[in-house]
């Protein structure tokens, strides 16, 4: 006979497995011990019964689950859900940002939900990431001393997460460059000689980080 036949509102059932104890489950499923005695009145913890059911609450209310995806970073995930990756590690104790697992559960917490959802946090963020890579990159290096004070601009005219295109040349470049530029905005810049009728053009982003971008002009 189970445990549990029903659980309330934002929990789900889970079915006792041999070798389980709560701290397993708890470890296994991401969910704090505590949450999960707090979700079973009366559940002795030194006797778990095989087939016993038992319920397993979810996100707190305001915060939605999120599985962890190949790919995902914490950045990408508080630009899906357009919060912070502070309110999410906050919502989340014990998270690795630089360690997510694929099948990892998080809680997100909801825009505007009453957590702290400004995106300057998500910036200085990664500005601490890149601030910490710059010194190790001989070619960021290289850029910023021969062209950081480059007076030519280029004003990013379009970006999305799929292609960015820039004012100084005629072409749209593809890749994921949300974040590091921004629509409107103008960045300095360089060109490499052209080679081949092949050229490059080389922008500093929102946090210092020069990017190269190769391309052929268009024949007409």
């Amino acid at each position: 006979m189970p445990y549990y036949r029903q659980c309330p509102v934002n929990h789900y059932t889970y079915t006792i497995q041999p070798g389980d104890t709560l701290y397993s489950i708890s470890q296994r499923l991401e969910v704090s011990l505590q949450r999960i005695i707090a979700a079973n009145p009366g559940i002795n913890p030194y006797y778990l019964r095989v087939g016993q059911v038992i319920c397993m609450p979810s996100c707190p209310p305001n915060y939605t689950p999120r599985i962890i995806q190949s790919g995902d970073t914490l950045y990408k995930i508080a630009q899906e859900y357009n919060v912070s990756v502070r309110s999410i590690l906050d919502a989340n104790p014990g998270v690795d940002p630089n360690y997510l697992r694929v099948g990892q559960r998080l809680c997100i917490p909801l825009a505007g939900s009453g957590s702290n959802t400004n995106c300057q946090e998500t910036i200085s963020f990664m500005q601490e990431d890149i601030d910490m890579l710059k010194p190790e990159s001989s070619v960021q290096q290289t850029h910023e001393s021969n062209y950081g004070n480059s007076t030519r601009t280029t004003t990013v005219s379009t970006v999305t997460s799929e292609q960015i295109r820039f004012d100084a040349v005629p072409v749209t470049f593809s890749g994921d460059h949300v974040g590091h530029y921004t629509e409107g905005r103008s960045y300095p810049y360089y060109t490499d000689a052209a080679s081949g009728g092949q050229r490059g053009i080389n922008v500093r982003d929102n946090f210092g980080v020069w990017h190269s971008f190769a391309y052929r002009v268009p024949i007409t």
